[in-house]
């Protein structure tokens, strides 16, 4: 058994060394390691009967990992990569809702020129109206007098010589 337990601490240091010297590049690489156990209760024996290896591979940073908990740590990177994606993302949403901003402040401008326009159609509308009101007046007016001969005839207001 205690020759069993020498080779185990023997071969997953040999791994924790190589995982370590290979895949830890300053500079290139992240700062820490998975080695992938592929079974849960080899991953448990570890922890419970080799916890100085277990320990020397977390200075080397290299953590030993089940499945379930290589599954977790890919889950947590997914999480961090879309994080990532929205953070950078969100300046190109700031930008685009300060776009449709400045949409909305021109249309603003482009409502109020309109309605001012409308203002000066309904005026002058209403000066046609006016002066339609006092054309037809004066129609009836004329429409209302006689044009005869004689002391009851009203003046005609389309001879000047007649009103003076």
């Amino acid at each position: 058994m205690k020759a069993a337990e020498a080779k185990v601490r023997a071969d997953l240091g040999k791994h924790v060394s190589d995982v370590s010297q290979k895949y830890l590049l300053a500079g290139e690489t992240q700062d820490v390691a998975l080695l992938f156990v592929p079974s849960e209760q080899i991953h448990a024996e570890l922890a419970e009967r080799f916890d100085d290896v277990v320990a020397r591979a977390h200075r080397a940073r290299v953590l030993i990992v089940s499945p379930s908990l290589l599954m977790l740590a890919v889950q947590v990177v997914q999480g961090l990569t879309r994080d990532a994606a929205m953070r950078e993302q969100a300046h190109l949403l700031q930008a685009e809702v300060g776009r449709l901003l400045d949409d909305v402040r021109r249309v603003g401008e482009r409502v109020e020129k309109l309605k001012a326009h409308f203002g000066q159609v309904v005026g002058d509308l209403d000066q046609i109206a006016i002066s339609t009101d006092k054309i037809s007046r004066r129609g009836l007016r004329l429409e209302q007098m006689e044009l005869g001969e004689g002391p009851q005839a009203l003046p005609n207001p389309l001879r000047r010589e007649a009103a003076e």
